[in-house]
């Protein structure tokens, strides 16, 4: 005789129309915070660790999960107390976090200079962590208890998410990041009055106060919330002490900008504002102009682009920044200059609130047209030829560093992109792009192969090439932050290379090749050689990641050493910077060991706290047939879900263009139709079988036709105005999103009532793969480039399928 427990079940009624309300706005809020803290984050820390929010953010939802499995005496609180008790708790976790975490001196540059770094890595991990777990705690309690309900419950979750985005690109820019907290707090008390106004009053009167209270913080905020940035920012501690000199800070979501006076005179006449890109992952001078035509030379290295021509007709500069290639080409007598900057803020101060400053430099300028958008997509949308184009110092990671894209590249040195470049340069054009030295060896093979696929075979651009750099000064070592190629289309004539080394030479800059060097060198080796790739490894700190062109597939141009090539000794210097932190954007392994330590921190975190309470609880996973191993479909959806996602932002970033477009077109499209996925999920079964595989089929397709086409797809519709490829872009995420939507209601409908800890369990399972999914993505498309993602995510979907089928075999009745 086999002995069966009989599971008390609690009735908790029926799902009351306000819990719909609460959950959207704690989905709504959690979502805006974690996009908030990446911003947060990249300004107190350096943007690679922003990408730490997106891992954290789903660890404490996984977190939840667990505590609601193992914890009892959750389960004997009243819903609503327990939902406006955890709402509470998450509004005042967001505040005592965001306060504590702003006290503690972390930077992880330092951790292996300064032992105590050890500690606050923790702490601030744990910190981040906290109104995650709560917020976490409150959508999971609903959807465990109230499973019949799960998918209008999760449409409501879904829909709050996906209009969190939409919220944020209005919110950042008025309040700023420690402004938005604020609000984000409110959000939270203002759901613990949802759920409790009805039952229990004095939940609901302490979550008004407290609401008052929060709200009174948006007085003065800078000061009672300030962002501490870390001590090895040099620019933001310099204007943390010389407040005196800030003109004005401004926010938006991408970026905070702060811009300062500088005290010194400029020697070649143009005084100088100095815009501080958040806190100092990135500069751009500002230049006092007060009458055009320019009168002295500006002591810019773009100069270099116009010494071979008496006036540029048409110039196109790719990242026009505080506009000083804008002046460099206005002073060569550059006719029409076609400037775009992807960071509307600066198109503004230049102008509008700092014209008073640039003066006409580009106000009612009609020989400047400035333009905020991408570089790239502009250029390739017109079928315009340039004498010039100009790249200078494009750093194109603190430009994407916003939400799941902290991590990503934008397109614009890519080998597509550079295709571009030459297709759009005139035959006698010049091509100007300046980058960190250690970058430049990328630069030219990123060209020759460019220049070998326009020409189908026949390239021969070894007198193309001339390469330059700033003398490095002793804060930069042996490789200086400013050097570059200039690219001549149809190559340089001995008349072409006496006047760059005489420009050159006035600019302060030197020559390390040109075609008629005679002197052995790397870079002469480089140019010269019909197989560049034999040469990696060659030259001391040139890796083959560090000579790869990066292209639309793997758009990591910032990736010098690559996976492969990552030793203990690299990593022990990334992270021994001190002072020196900006330069680990240089040439260190940041993004590698980023992505790598993340990873270790969750299989660690996901070890001790889902696998090892499970091994050590008294209370086991309750299941009739297939319990455990019903888990692994949770993973897979968590796993896919997070992984499409990220890759559709990464890819839509190409043909949309603006982050501000591409957040809010892809992932609101995408949470949203979901939602509504998953709203209807139960109605298109209607009890037919097939329709099971058909979702996940769909899924798998849908995901391998985007991977595969996306380019050819994205090249052909480029030249659409912005308001059609929104349209298109709703349209290819809709029908994707729709269906990506229904599995997770659909597996949760599958657990049965008695599986209370089975549900708890898979809610924490599906937001620890999630975790694991975010760093795989990045990883995966680093490697082995952004299709294989696409077909990655298809095979998650089709083992959740398996698992499914596998769960409903197992549960079918059987006959004797």
């Amino acid at each position: 005789m086999v002995k069966t427990l009989k599971v008390t079940e609690i009735n908790y009624g029926e799902t009351k129309n306000y819990y719909f309300a609460g959950i959207f706005i704690i989905a709504l809020s959690s979502l805006l915070l974690e996009f908030t803290l990446t911003r947060v984050l990249s300004v107190s820390l350096w943007y690679h660790f922003a990408f730490m929010i997106i891992s954290v953010a789903l660890l404490g939802f996984g977190i939840s999960g667990v505590v609601l499995a193992l914890n009892g005496r959750i389960e004997k609180i009243k819903t609503d107390k327990l939902l406006g008790i955890l709402s509470v708790c998450y509004g005042s976790s967001v505040l005592f976090s965001f306060i504590v975490m702003n006290k503690i001196p972390f930077d992880p540059f330092s951790l292996l200079t300064e032992p105590v770094q050890f500690l606050y890595l923790p702490l601030y991990y744990l910190l981040i962590t906290l109104p995650f777990f709560f917020a976490g705690l409150v959508i999971s309690v609903l959807l465990v208890r109230y499973k019949k309900d799960v998918s209008k419950l999760y449409f409501f979750d879904l829909t709050g998410a996906g209009i969190s985005c939409i919220l944020f690109i209005f919110l950042i820019p008025a309040v700023g990041g420690n402004g938005a907290i604020v609000y984000i707090a409110g959000l939270g008390f203002l759901a613990a009055i949802v759920f409790s106004f009805k039952e229990h009053k004095t939940v609901s009167t302490v979550s008004f106060v407290l609401l008052a209270l929060s709200l009174t913080l948006l007085i003065n905020t800078d000061q009672r919330l300030p962002i501490h940035v870390t001590a090895n920012k040099i620019y933001g501690n310099y204007i943390n002490d010389r407040p005196d000199l800030k003109v004005r800070t401004d926010w938006n979501i991408f970026s905070r900008i702060d811009v300062m006076k500088d005290e010194d005179s400029a020697p070649d006449g143009y005084n100088i504002y100095l815009a501080v890109i958040d806190a100092g992952n990135a500069t751009t001078n500002i230049p006092n102009v007060k009458s055009l035509p320019p009168k002295t030379k500006p002591a810019d290295a773009s100069n270099l682009a116009y010494a071979l021509k008496d006036s540029a007709e048409k110039v196109f500069i790719i990242g026009s920044a505080g506009g000083g290639e804008i002046l460099a080409g206005l002073y060569h007598g550059a006719k029409n200059i076609k400037a775009v900057e992807i960071n509307g803020i600066l198109n503004d101060y230049l102008e509008n609130t700092l014209s008073y400053w640039t003066g006409p430099l580009v106000k009612n300028n009609k020989s400047v047209n400035l333009i905020t958008d991408d570089a790239r997509n502009v250029l390739t949308s017109k079928r315009i030829v340039y004498d010039v184009i100009v790249s200078a110092h494009t750093i194109s990671a603190s430009a994407m560093s916003s939400g799941a894209m902290s991590m990503v590249e934008n397109y614009i040195l890519t080998k597509e992109a550079v295709k571009e470049y030459l297709n759009h340069l005139d035959k006698e054009g010049v091509l100007y792009i300046s980058r960190p030295e250690t970058q430049i060896p990328k630069i030219i093979t990123t060209l020759k192969e460019a220049r070998l696929e326009n020409s189908k075979g026949l390239e021969d651009s070894k007198k193309c090439f001339i390469i330059f750099r700033r003398p490095p000064n002793d804060f930069e070592g042996d490789k200086s932050f400013l050097a570059g190629v200039l690219y001549k289309k149809n190559g340089f004539s001995y008349e072409d290379v006496i006047r760059i080394r005489s420009e050159s030479s006035s600019l302060g800059l030197e020559i390390l090749y040109d075609p008629l060097s005679a002197q052995d060198s790397f870079y002469k080796k480089l140019i010269e050689s019909d197989n560049f790739r034999s040469l990696a490894g060659t030259e001391k700190s040139v890796t083959d990641a560090g000579l790869e062109p990066a292209t639309d597939d793997k758009p990591f141009f910032d990736q010098n050493i690559g996976f492969s090539n990552l030793t203990w000794s690299g990593i022990k210097e990334t992270f021994s910077q001190d002072d020196k932190a900006i330069l680990a954007l240089k040439d260190k392994p940041v993004a590698e060991t980023t992505l790598l330590v993340i990873l270790i921190q969750t299989l660690v975190t996901a070890f001790v706290f889902l696998i090892l309470p499970l091994m050590l609880s008294k209370k086991r996973i309750e299941s009739k047939a297939t319990g455990k191993t019903f888990l692994i479909y949770f993973a897979a959806i968590g796993l896919g879900y997070i992984m499409m996602q990220i890759s559709l932002i990464q890819k839509f970033t190409l043909f949309l263009g603006q982050p501000v477009y591409t957040i809010v077109t892809v992932i609101s499209s995408m949470l949203v139709f979901s939602g509504i996925g998953s709203r209807f999920s139960g109605s298109f079964l209607r009890n037919n079988k097939h329709r099971l595989s058909i979702i996940f089929f769909l899924i798998a397709l849908i995901s391998i036709l985007i991977g595969v086409f996306n380019s050819y797809l994205f090249t052909g519709l480029s030249r659409f105005d912005l308001a059609y490829r929104v349209l298109i872009s709703v349209l290819l995420i809709a029908p994707l999103g729709f269906f990506m939507g229904m599995p997770f209601p659909l597996g949760m409908e599958k657990i049965d009532n008695s599986e209370k800890s089975l549900a708890a369990f898979s809610w924490a399972v599906n937001g620890f793969f999630s975790v694991i999914g975010s760093v795989f993505a990045i990883i995966f498309a680093m490697t082995l480039g952004f299709r294989f993602v696409f077909v990655f995510v298809s095979v998650c979907y089709l083992l959740a399928l398996f698992m499914i089928i596998l769960r409903n075999k197992n549960m079918e009745p059987k006959t004797i």
